[in-house]
């Protein structure tokens, strides 16, 4: 027996959808059917942006004449910071691979709860790993934004 309180179900007069109300319902069910090629291109877009600022890094840390730059010899924070936002972007970059690294699925194809399970645990796998690339890619870039303030503070 279960002996857990049963929940009510509300019920509702059943009515013809408005056609704002088919609009609507149209664009969900296409959103759902896009999320996990959204979820690929997000993380596609999260790697490139992090490749563009990981330049940016390199062009301010490592590319000159000497190495390193006048402004990073015995700056102490701009070196760290450094670190940081290289360990940082690295990071993001690596979540939002895990997102969108091809797999196989064991799906069942002839289980549609199953299946529609598996969908869930894939988008929500997808979403987790873009999430975590997402916010180490803003403390990475506020990172690079505190080392550009080292930089110039110390110059």
């Amino acid at each position: 027996m279960n002996n857990q309180p049963q929940q009510q179900i509300e019920t509702q007069e059943a009515q013809d959808p408005s056609k704002e109300g088919k609009l609507v319902a149209e664009i969900f069910s296409e959103i759902r059917k896009k999320q996990l090629d959204f979820l690929d291109e997000s993380g596609k877009s999260i790697i490139e942006c992090i490749a563009t600022f990981l330049v940016i890094l390199f062009a301010v840390t490592a590319f000159s004449n000497n190495f390193p730059p006048v402004y990073l010899k015995g700056n102490l924070p701009a070196k760290i910071m450094v670190i940081v936002t290289l360990v940082l972007y690295l990071l993001a970059m690596a979540a939002a691979i895990l997102a969108i690294q091809p797999r196989s699925y064991d799906v069942p194809l002839y289980n549609v709860t199953r299946m529609g399970d598996k969908l869930k645990k894939i988008t929500a796998y997808k979403m987790r790993w873009l999430r975590v690339a997402g916010v180490l890619f803003t403390l990475g870039s506020i990172a690079l934004a505190v080392l550009i303030i080292f930089i110039i503070w110390m110059v």
